[in-house]
């Protein structure tokens, strides 16, 4: 092949591969971060409860004495959600990882160990 200006042309291509397939990554990531912000609620036993995802990847736990979640994140298509638990008189540091199967602006469908979820976004 021929080279144009000392650069050759399957190295441009592939540049300019690599610099799209960033942008995509980096709106697409944005956009999911925008849309798992706010508090997600889920009935249980009659009761709503859930987490808040907040700016800066503070979290906060709905209606659990058990967990206390403290910070959130999204990694590999997983929302990770750290913190407390209040076990036996003890306090044990943990975190949960909720694969994400849907996530829209007023819903969210998680996945953990085999185990389907759907939440609502109340705020």
């Amino acid at each position: 092949m021929a080279k144009r200006n000392g650069i050759h042309p399957i190295l441009t291509i592939l540049a300019v591969a690599a610099l799209l397939g960033i942008l995509a990554y980096t709106l697409f990531s944005g956009r999911k971060q925008r849309d798992i912000l706010g508090t997600w609620v889920t009935d249980t036993c009659k009761v709503e409860s859930g987490f808040q995802c907040g700016t800066m990847g503070i979290a906060a736990t709905i209606n659990n004495a058990t967990y206390q979640y403290n910070n959130w994140e999204l990694s590999h298509g997983n929302l990770i959600l750290s913190g407390k638990q209040f076990k036996d008189h003890r306090v044990y540091e943990f975190s949960d990882t909720l694969k994400i199967k849907r996530l829209t602006s007023k819903s969210l469908v998680v996945e953990q160990n085999g185990k389907t979820t759907n939440y609502k976004k109340i705020r």
